[in-house]
Parts: C-alpha cells; sequence; structure tokens
C-alpha cells in the first residue's frame, strides 16, 4: 500500500507540475494557448474586411493566407500550394475538415482565407520553425518523468523489500546447515512475518522430529550392540567346542567339515565385532585399506567357497591369475563383496552344478568373475539387479532374496574405485557378475 500510494502521489504531482508549468509558460508569453490565431482573425476581421487593399501586415500573427477573386483566381498570399484547393472550398462551400481551421473574410470583389491552427505555439519563430510543437514536447516530458517515477521508487522499494526478505534468506540458510537452534527475527512487514512464523513453526517441528529420531536411532543402536555383545557368547561356545573336536580323532573328510565350521565362527566373529562397533560411533565404522597378501586374500575366498560349495552341494572351477604379492585395499569388505556375490550364484544354481569363479589381477585392478548355471538375468534385472532391495523372482526364484547382495557388492566395489556388471554367460546359459576393485 506504501509503494502504491507514493507511486499515486508522485504521478498526481507530476500532472500538477505539468499544467502548472504549461500555464506559467502561457501566461508569460513564451507560448501562445491554442485559441491564439483565433482571436487575433476576430481582432482583425473587421479591418481586413473593411480595407480598401489587404496588405499583409494585416494578416495575424501564426496565420496563413490567400486572396481569391470571385471566379477562384489567385490574386496573391503565402499559403502553400498544397492548401490552395481547401481553402478555395473553404471560401465557397463554407465547410472543411483537415489538421488546418479556416476563416474566410468576404469582400466585395474577392474573398480572404486565412489558415490556422487551434493549438499552443511557440512565441519564437525560430522554435515554431525547428522544434516540435509544445504540447508534443510537453507529453513526451511527461512519459519520460512518469517512467522515471516508475523506475526510482520501484528500484527503492526493491531494494527495502529485499533487505526484508533477508530473515527469509537467512532461516533458510540455517535450516540447509542443520542449524535449529537459531532464533528468528521478524522484519515488520505483515506477510513476510507470516512466512517466518511458518518457518519458525517448521524449524522446530523439525528439531522435534530429528530428535526424536536420533533418540530413536541411538535406542537401536544400543539394542543392536547389546544384542551383537550376546551373539559372541554362544558364538565363541560354537567355536572352541568346535577346535575342541577338531582335536579328537576325526576322518579326513570330517576334519575338512569341522575346518570350514571353525573358518566361518572365526569370520562371524569379526562380523559381530563390526557390527557392535558401527553401532557405537557416531559417524558410522571407518574402513581404511591396507596393503594385504594377494595369495592370503585369494586363499580365504576360496575356502568359504569351498565350504559353501559343500554346503550347496556344488562343483567349484577356480581360476586365479596374478603377479602382485600384495593389494591395497580394505580386506574384509573385498572378501565380504566377493562372497555376496558366490552365494547369489550357489542360491541359483541347482543341486550338482558348478560354478566358475576366475580371478585377474592386472595394472592396479582385482577383478572377479562369477558364473553360474541358474536361468540368468531378465532384461529387467540386468539394469536394476544392483539396485538396492531389486528382487527378479521372475527368472532367478529359490531360496530367501531380499536385494542386498548385489547392492552391497556394488557398494564396496565403488568405495575401491570399481563397479560390478551384470551379463549372462554364454558358456553356462546362467548369470555373469563381474566386479572389480583397484587395488593400487
Amino acid at each position: 500500500m506504501r509503494y502504491v500510494l507514493v507511486m499515486l502521489l508522485a504521478l498526481f504531482t507530476l500532472g500538477v507540475c505539468t499544467i502548472f508549468i504549461f500555464n506559467l509558460l502561457v501566461n508569460t508569453g513564451r507560448i501562445y494557448p491554442a485559441n491564439y490565431a483565433e482571436r487575433k482573425i476576430n481582432e482583425a476581421y473587421d479591418l481586413i474586411q473593411e480595407a480598401d487593399e489587404v496588405t499583409e501586415d494585416m494578416i495575424p500573427p501564426l496565420c496563413r493566407y490567400v486572396i481569391f477573386s470571385l471566379e477562384g483566381e489567385k490574386l496573391k498570399g503565402n499559403m502553400s500550394e498544397n492548401s490552395l484547393e481547401i481553402a478555395w472550398n473553404a471560401a465557397n462551400q463554407g465547410a472543411v475538415s483537415g489538421r488546418y481551421f479556416y476563416k474566410v473574410i468576404y469582400r466585395p470583389k474577392e474573398y480572404v482565407v486565412l489558415q490556422y491552427r487551434l493549438t499552443p505555439m511557440y512565441r519564437s519563430a525560430f522554435l515554431r520553425e525547428h522544434f516540435i510543437e509544445p504540447q508534443n514536447f510537453m507529453t513526451i516530458m511527461v512519459i519520460l518523468c512518469g517512467m522515471v517515477i516508475i523506475l526510482l521508487p520501484s528500484m527503492f522499494f526493491g531494494k527495502k523489500m529485499k533487505e526484508k526478505i533477508q530473515p527469509i534468506m537467512k532461516a533458510a540458510e540455517k535450516i540447509k546447515n542443520q542449524d535449529l537452534e537459531y532464533e528468528v527475527s521478524y522484519c515488520g512487514v505483515k506477510e513476510i512475518d507470516d512466512c517466518l512464523l511458518s518457518i519458525n513453526e517448521m524449524r522446530l517441528a523439525l528439531k522435534d522430529s530429528l530428535e526424536r529420531q536420533w533418540q530413536t536411532e541411538q535406542d537401536k543402536n544400543r539394542q543392536m550392540s547389546a544384542l551383537a555383545h550376546d551373539i559372541k557368547t554362544p558364538l565363541t561356545v560354537v567355536r572352541g567346542n568346535a577346535e575342541l573336536l577338531s582335536e579328537t580323532d576325526l576322518t579326513e573328510e570330517q576334519k575338512n567339515y569341522m575346518e570350514y565350521v571353525i573358518s566361518s565362527a572365526s569370520q562371524i566373529q569379526n562380523y559381530v565385532q563390526t557390527l557392535i562397533e558401527v553401532t557405537q560411533s557416531i559417524d558410522g565404522y571407518l574402513y581404511n585399506t591396507k596393503k594385504v597378501g594377494t595369495a592370503d586374500l585369494l586363499e580365504d575366498i576360496r575356502k568359504q567357497t569351498l565350504g559353501l560349495a559343500e554346503v550347496y552341494r556344488l562343483k567349484i572351477n577356480w581360476k586365479e591369475k596374478w603377479s602382485s604379492k600384495t593389494a591395497d585395499v580394505a580386506y574384509d569388505l573385498v572378501v565380504r563383496a566377493v562372497m555376496n556375490i558366490i552365494i547369489n550364484a550357489a542360491e541359483h544354481t541347482v543341486e550338482g552344478g558348478t560354478i566358475h569363479i576366475s580371478m585377474e589381477e592386472k595394472d592396479g585392478k582385482l577383478t572377479f568373475t562369477v558364473e553360474d548355471m541358474g536361468s540368468g538375468f531378465t532384461k529387467e534385472a540386468l539394469l536394476h539387479g544392483t539396485e538396492q532391495f531389486f528382487m527378479d523372482d521372475a527368472s532367478r526364484s529359490g531360496g530367501r532374496h531380499y536385494g542386498i547382495g548385489l547392492f552391497s557388492a556394488k557398494t564396496i566395489a565403488k568405495w575401491h574405485g570399481g563397479s560390478v556388471l551384470l551379463t549372462n554367460s554364454e558358456e553356462t546359459g546362467g548369470a555373469k557378475v563381474e566386479i572389480f576393485f583397484c587395488c593400487q
């Protein structure tokens, strides 16, 4: 409303000033009024009509004239040739229309036709000749001044509004930076203050929600940590008894099974310990790469694979080709990622089938390729198979799947600067998964 009132007042002032200046110029004689020529014609009418001979000094100012004989012949005058026909029509018919007005003075043997305009005119002949007419000049000036009046207050009010909006910008920035402890400052503009009030209510609601969420996460982490700690006790019993059992007289086959049990129990203990550390850390568990023996890494994966093959009654075709004695990786993560892929392949291979696993180390990159003898990936699975919670039961059914294994493998590979590639094997007709790790 303030902006509207200022604009109306400014435009009203412009109109008043324009009228005042124009009247001042007219009253001081700088500009002749619109009817000036007509008044002068009326004053000179009798003189021209009764004069023995009409001379140019009798013609009123701001007028052009022509004298016709009764037959229409031009006797004299300074009217332009283009206007003579109109002037003669005015003398004969008494009515014409156009830019100019005409006044006819009838004399005994001739007609005197005066041409004039009903428009303000400059007193100066030079200005009348070389400058635009006063009303046009005033119109242009009014338009220009009106544009300035609109522009300047708009810029001023725009600057003021920008200052008024700053509390909103500040509030949005605070929320963006997760700073929910600040106090909202109001600006005095009702509409903006209403918006700030809504933002403040949102801030308080968000703060309350985050606090409750944080508390829930803390409770969940404590429960998970306690549960993981409790799992360690029976797991230790299982591992201890398995180690004791391995010291008794066993057949070679039983010793192999017992070794798988002990190795898997040890692996579970490592995962449980990692889970405890994750739940107790605010930022989560931070993995670090370190140089590990390539042979040890492959042997660990191979042993777990063989143990898995015994459970699923599968055959393993293992190939490896490497030259670097060490690899700079997060050991547990790499083992977990590769085993997720192998377990996925085992669950989709029929009993008695073969899983082909090949490993190659080249140019600082570890590549594991796993091919199963299942039904392979569908087109949809090839596009979305590594997405979290994706399940393609239509083509690769069997077992309980939650769409986590390939997603986890992809996440670990990406953390190592690698990736996971899904295709279908031309050799086995089943699924083919390649996973890459940068190990330098």
